[in-house]
């Protein structure tokens, strides 16, 4: 049965946990629990959700099938740490990257807790934050209701890592969105 409390977005992609559906299985489905919806309203839900990155679209003439994106499942640290592993030549690069990106992104030192939600293994190289630093990263953290370990001293990157932050991030935006299709493909012209 429906329940008002249990968001559409949930609902849908219960629906589509199981596998990739039309517009109009997806109907069938969320009237099977209880929801009732007309076809151009679900239609708007779809696509705002393919939109925001949460489904995947495709064109199966006569119908358009959704599925839940890859990319969907994993988290913003998830998936910067994997761009600075596909950017960086090594895991401690891999994790100053890290660490260099989310200091130009949050305008503060980072701690080696949030280093670690990447699932980056390497080592940040910089300088240790001074006191007045680590105070303001941490009162940031803990209004967020993060508990920051009084051991956690966090870094501050000093290289210039600029351009393989921009080459990182947009790795990010290419695999949250699914913008592989605009990437230009590379034609060899000489031997």
């Amino acid at each position: 049965m429906f329940s008002p409390k249990t968001d559409m977005r949930d609902l849908i992609l219960e629906v589509l946990g199981k596998d990739a559906a039309s517009i109009s299985g997806i109907a069938r489905e969320l009237e099977a629990k209880g929801v009732k919806l007309h076809r151009l309203e679900l239609t708007g839900y779809l696509k705002a959700m393919a939109d925001m990155g949460a489904l995947r679209g495709k064109e199966i003439k006569p119908a358009k099938v959704f599925s839940i994106s890859p990319s969907s499942d994993k988290s913003f640290h998830e998936l910067l740490g994997e761009a600075c592993y596909a950017v960086a030549s090594s895991a401690d690069e891999a994790a100053t990257l890290y660490a260099y990106t989310l200091q130009k992104m949050f305008r503060r030192a980072i701690f080696d807790m949030e280093v670690q939600r990447s699932g980056i293994d390497g080592i940040v190289s910089g300088r240790k934050a001074t006191s007045e630093e680590r105070s303001e990263a941490k009162s940031t953290l803990v209004r967020l209701g993060y508990k920051v370990p009084n051991s956690d001293v966090p870094t501050v990157v000093e290289d210039d890592m600029e351009l393989k932050m921009v080459r990182a991030l947009s790795h990010v935006l290419v695999e949250r969105y699914s913008l592989n299709p605009y990437i230009k493909e590379t034609t060899q012209v000489k031997l």
